[in-house]
C-alpha cells in the first residue's frame, strides 16, 4: 500500500451523523466481497494530503495474517507492513493517479504477520470524494508465486550469455559482447568509445547522460538502483525495442567501471500487456459481464428481497439498480410463470439447508424478449436469522436455444419436420401397453417412394427436396390423432398407426395414404407423379418389440419394391429368411469384388454374310471358392439393389481390355468386345468417362476394340442425357449399342437421335420366331426399322437352324447364341479365334 508522508493521527475525531452510514457501507462491502478472491479496499487521500484506508475486506487476513481492523487501526493501512524499498515509488504512483484521475495500477511488497514477504498487485479507480479529496475503490491480488517464478527466471537469465556492456566512469562504452552486436546491429569496433546513449532513443539517451553526471558528482542516482531497469533500446537501423538491464559498479586497478547485463524483453512486455488486459477485464466483469451480480435475502418472516444488484439488471429487466434494496416483486414477475413457484420453493429449500442454489430461469427482458439466465448463489445465515445469498446470474440464452435446437433435431428431420425413427419408436413403447389393454392394434408402415432417385437425377436435388417436403405435408394431412410420421431415409418414411380395430382397417388406411400420394405434385412448372410401396407389420400379432416390428416392416417394403411400383405387402416370417439370404449374398458380393472373383466369358457374334466372327459379348461369371459358379440371375439383382453393380462392371471392363491385349500379343485376330454398362454407371457420366479413360490409358487398348452396351430402359429413362453421354463416348472413339431392344418403351423420334452403331434384339423375341407369328412380326419390324435408321442389327438367343434361316432371310446383320457357340472362358475363346472358325451359311 502507498504510505503517507504525514504522521498518523493518534486521536480520533468524534462520530458525526454520517458515521453510521459509513459503517454500514463498510459492512456492506465486507459482506459482498467475502467470497471474492483477493482484498477489496478503499483508500482516501484528503485535501490536506492525509492518506486513509477506511475499508479492507476479510481477504486481507488470508493474505497478510492481519484482520481488517488491524489494518485500519492507524488510518494509514499498510504503514507497518509495506516494504520500505517500495514506499516512495508506490506513493508517487498513487499521487499521479490522484492528479490525473486515471486507473491506479500498483505493485509492491508487504510483510505478513509471520515476517514473510508477499507481492501484491492492485487496481483501483479514483474519484473525487466531494470534500476536495480523492477516493479509490480497488482490489489487491496476491501475485507472490508469479513474482517468485519471475525472479527465478531472472536469476537464470542473469547468469546466461546475455548482452554485456562495460562503461567507463563517464558513460562511454569500453567493451560489448557478441550478444550486443547481434541485438543492436553494431560491431564492437563501432561502439568502442561511444556514449551508451547511442544505444538509446533520444528521449532516454539525454536522461541517461544526466544520471551519469549526477552520479559522478553526488554518488547518488538511479543508475545503480537495486534490480534491473527497463529501458528502450535503439538498434543501428533505428528500430526501438524494450530492453532490461542490471548495472553494477566495479573498480579495476583504480578505475571505476559499470557493467550492464541486459536482454531484449519484447516478449515479456507483450505478456505483461496481455496480463494487464486480463486484470482489467477481471476488474470490469461486475460491470460489463452479460449478467447480474446480486444479493438475495430471505427474512425470518418469509419476505424475499434483493439488497444489491448490479446495473446490468437495468438492461435486462428495466429496473434501476440505484433503487436497491427493493423487494422481490419486480424480479419474480420477470420469471416465466411456469417456473416462478418452483424457484421460490428452491429459495426456501436452500435457506433451510444452506446449500448453494443453482437454477436456470427464463426471464422477460425490458424489451419483452426472453432470456435464459443461469443463477449461482451461496447462502449464509445472519445473526437476526435472515439468510443472505451472494450470487451472479449469467446470460445463457444462446446455449439454451442451441440445446433446444439439438433436442428438436434429435426428434425431427430437419428437411421435412417429420419425426425421427427414434421418437416414433419411443411413442410405440409408450402406446403399446395401452393398445394391448384396449384390444386395439398398432401398425408400423414402412413407406418408400418409387424411383425417387430418378427425380433427383433428372430434376435436381432442390426439386427432390421440395417434393419430399410437399409429400410429407400431404402425409401429415392423412394422419389421425395419435398417429406418428417419421422420415427414416432419403425417400423412406415410417408410420405408426394407432388405435386400429383390425387388419382390414389397417390395409384400407395404408391404401388411402398411397392413393393420396398418387395425386400429381406441381413443382417448378412441372407436374410430378409418384407412387409408393409399403411394408406393414402389426402389433401384437407380428411381435411386441418396436425395433423388431420396424425392421420387419422394412423387410416387407423391400419385398414390395421387388414386386413392382405401388405394391403393398404385409410382413410374413418367410420374408426374414429371404432378407437374410439377400444380406448374406450382399456381403459375399463385396468380398468377391475385393478378391476379383468376377471373370468374363465371351460369346461370339457372327456376320450373316461372311460367317466370320466379327465381335463378341463379355458376360460376367462369378466363381466362388466354396460354391463354384453362381448364376448371374441370382446375384445381378442383388448387386443392382445395393449399388455393387458399378464395381462389377468396372472389373469386367478392365479384365476384357487386358485380355484383348494378350490376344494381340499372341498374334490372334482381335475383334471388338462388347461390355455391359449398368444404368447406375450411365447416370453418372463423369465417373463413367473417367473410368473408361483410366482403363484405356492403363492398358493402351485402342477404343475401337471396346463396345459399350446399355439397356433400352436405361437409355430411355432420360433420353436427353443419353444422347449427351453417348456423344461424349463416341468422341473418344467408343461405339455404343442398345441391348435388349424391344423390352422397353422406346420412342422412334428419340431413337433416331441416338449416335449408336447397332441394336440388339432381345432373345425373348427370337426364341419363338419360327412358331409365334407375333414374335416373328416384332423381329421383322425391328430389323426393318433399324436398317431404315442405318443401324446394324444383332439377334441374341439364336439356337436353331430355323432361327438362323429366318433371320438371314430378313436381312439381319449378325447373330449371337448357342447355335454357333456358348459363352466361353478366355482360353477357349482364344482357341476359337486361332482356329478361324466360321459359320456355315445355307445358300439363299
Amino acid at each position: 500500500m502507498v504510505l503517507s508522508d504525514r504522521a498518523p493521527q493518534t486521536q480520533k475525531t468524534p462520530p458525526v451523523d454520517g458515521e453510521d452510514t459509513a459503517q454500514h457501507t463498510v459492512a456492506f462491502w465486507q459482506t459482498i466481497s467475502r467470497n471474492l478472491p483477493g482484498v477489496v479496499f478503499q483508500r482516501v487521500l484528503a485535501a490536506d494530503g492525509t492518506l486513509d484506508y477506511p475499508f479492507f475486506s476479510e481477504g486481507v487476513r488470508a493474505i497478510l495474517g492481519f484482520s481488517p481492523e488491524e489494518m485500519r487501526v492507524t488510518g494509514q493501512g499498510c504503514l507497518d507492513v509495506e516494504h520500505w524499498a517500495d514506499r516512495a515509488e508506490h506513493m508517487q504512483t498513487v499521487r499521479q493517479s490522484a492528479r490525473t484521475l486515471q486507473l491506479c495500477l500498483e505493485e509492491f511488497r508487504a510483510i505478513t504477520r509471520d515476517g514473510e514477504v508477499r507481492w501484491l498487485r492492485g487496481t483501483s479507480q479514483p474519484r473525487p470524494d466531494g470534500n476536495g479529496g480523492i477516493r479509490w475503490d480497488g482490489v489487491l491480488i496476491d501475485v507472490t508465486e508469479s513474482r517468485r517464478a519471475e525472479q527465478t527466471l531472472q536469476m537464470v537469465m542473469d547468469h546466461a550469455a546475455d548482452s554485456i556492456i562495460t562503461l567507463d566512469g563517464e558513460g562511454r562504452i569500453v567493451s560489448v559482447n557478441a550478444a550486443v552486436e547481434r541485438l543492436f546491429g553494431y560491431s564492437a569496433a563501432e561502439l568502442a568509445g561511444q556514449s551508451v546513449s547511442r544505444l538509446l532513443p533520444d528521449s532516454f539517451g539525454s536522461g541517461h547522460d544526466e544520471y551519469i553526471a549526477r552520479y559522478q558528482q553526488t554518488g547518488e542516482g538511479r543508475i545503480l538502483e537495486p534490480g534491473p531497469r527497463e529501458l528502450v533500446g535503439r538498434r543501428k537501423d533505428g528500430t526501438a525495442f524494450p530492453f532490461e538491464i542490471s548495472t553494477s559498479e566495479v573498480r579495476l586497478e583504480g578505475q571505476r567501471l559499470f557493467i550492464g547485463i541486459g536482454r531484449d524483453i519484447t516478449r515479456r512486455k507483450e505478456t505483461e500487456a496481455a496480463l494487464f488486459a486480463t486484470e482489467q477485464r477481471l476488474l470490469d466483469i461486475s460491470v460489463n459481464m452479460p449478467g447480474i451480480v446480486f444479493q438475495r435475502s430471505l427474512s425470518p418472516d418469509g419476505r424475499i428481497g434483493y439488497p444489491y444488484v448490479s446495473r446490468a439488471i437495468q438492461d435486462i429487466l428495466g429496473l434501476d439498480p440505484a433503487l436497491a434494496p427493493f423487494d422481490s416483486e419486480p424480479f419474480l414477475a420477470a420469471i416465466s410463470v411456469d417456473m416462478r413457484e418452483a424457484f421460490i420453493a428452491k429459495v426456501h429449500h436452500s435457506a433451510r439447508t444452506l446449500a448453494p442454489l443453482e437454477d436456470d430461469l427464463l426471464l422477460t427482458d425490458a424489451g419483452g424478449g426472453k432470456r435464459w439466465m443461469r443463477s449461482w448463489s451461496r447462502p449464509r445465515r445472519l445473526a437476526d436469522g435472515t439468510v443472505m445469498w451472494d450470487g451472479v446470474m449469467l446470460d445463457v440464452t444462446d446455449r439454451k436455444w442451441a440445446e433446444e435446437q439439438l433436442t428438436y433435431l434429435a426428434y425431427h428431420d430437419p428437411l421435412t419436420k417429420a419425426f425421427t425413427r427414434a421418437h416414433l419408436l419411443e411413442r410405440f413403447d409408450t402406446l403399446a401397453g395401452k393398445m394391448l389393454k384396449d384390444g386395439q392394434l398398432l401398425a408400423l408402415v414402412s413407406l418408400g417412394i418409387d424411383r425417387f432417385s430418378s427425380i433427383n437425377t433428372t430434376l435436381g436435388h432442390a426439386v427432390g427436396d421440395q417434393l419430399l417436403i410437399r409429400l410429407t405435408e400431404r402425409l401429415f394431412g392423412c394422419l389421425n390423432e395419435g398417429d406418428v410420421l417419421a422420415r427414416v431415409g432419403g425417400d423412406r418414411f415410417l408410420l405408426l398407426l394407432t388405435g386400429m380395430p383390425d387388419v382390414a382397417e389397417i390395409a384400407i388406411t395404408v391404401e388411402q395414404f398411397m392413393t393420396r400420394l398418387r395425386d400429381p405434385f406441381a413443382l417448378e412448372d412441372e407436374e410430378i407423379e409418384i407412387s409408393a410401396c409399403a411394408g406393414i407389420s402389426i402389433f401384437p400379432q407380428d411381435g411386441i418389440n418396436g425395433e423388431t416390428l420396424a425392421r420387419d416392416a422394412d423387410v416387407a417394403l423391400a419385398r414390395a419394391k421387388a414386386v413392382g411400383p405401388g405394391t403393398m405387402l404385409s410382413f410374413v416370417p418367410e420374408m426374414n429368411a429371404r432378407a437374410s439370404r439377400t444380406l448374406t449374398l450382399q456381403n459375399r458380393l463385396r468380398r468377391a469384388l475385393e478378391r476379383e472373383e468376377f471373370v468374363p466369358f465371351y460369346q461370339p457374334q457372327v456376320d450373316l454374310e461372311s460367317g466370320e466372327i466379327i465381335g463378341m459379348e463379355a458376360l460376367v461369371r462369378w466363381f466362388t471358392p466354396d460354391d463354384g459358379m453362381i448364376s448371374p440371375a441370382d446375384f445381378i439383382p442383388v448387386a443392382e439393389e445395393f449399388g455393387l453393380i458399378d464395381g462389377i462392371c468396372e472389373q469386367m471392363l478392365r479384365a476384357c481390355s487386358r485380355q484383348q491385349l494378350l490376344w494381340r500379343e499372341e498374334g490372334l485376330r482381335v475383334v471388338p468386345v462388347a461390355v455391359n454398362i449398368s444404368g447406375r454407371q450411365f447416370h453418372q457420366p463423369k465417373r463413367l468417362v473417367q473410368s473408361l479413360e483410366a482403363v484405356l490409358a492403363e492398358t493402351g487398348l485402342p477404343p475401337s476394340l471396346l463396345e459399350l452396351e446399355l439397356t433400352e430402359s436405361s437409355a430411355m429413362s432420360d433420353p436427353q442425357q443419353a444422347v449427351s453421354v453417348i456423344s461424349v463416348l463416341r468422341e473418344r472413339g467408343l461405339v455404343c449399342s442398345i441391348d435388349d431392344f424391344g423390352t422397353g418403351y422406346s420412342s422412334l423420334s428419340v431413337l433416331k437421335s441416338f449416335p449408336i452403331g447397332k441394336l440388339k434384339i432381345d432373345r425373348s423375341f427370337v426364341l419363338d420366331i419360327a412358331s409365334d407369328p407375333n414374335d416373328a412380326a416384332i423381329v421383322t419390324a425391328i430389323v426393318a426399322m433399324a436398317h431404315a435408321l442405318k443401324l446394324k442389327v444383332v439377334a441374341e438367343g439364336v439356337e436353331t437352324q430355323q432361327h438362323l434361316e429366318f433371320l438371314r432371310n430378313l436381312g439381319c446383320d449378325q447373330i449371337q447364341g448357342y447355335f454357333f457357340s456358348r459363352p466361353l472362358p478366355a482360353a477357349e475363346m482364344g482357341r476359337l479365334l486361332a482356329e478361324g472358325r466360321r459359320l456355315t451359311l445355307p445358300t439363299l
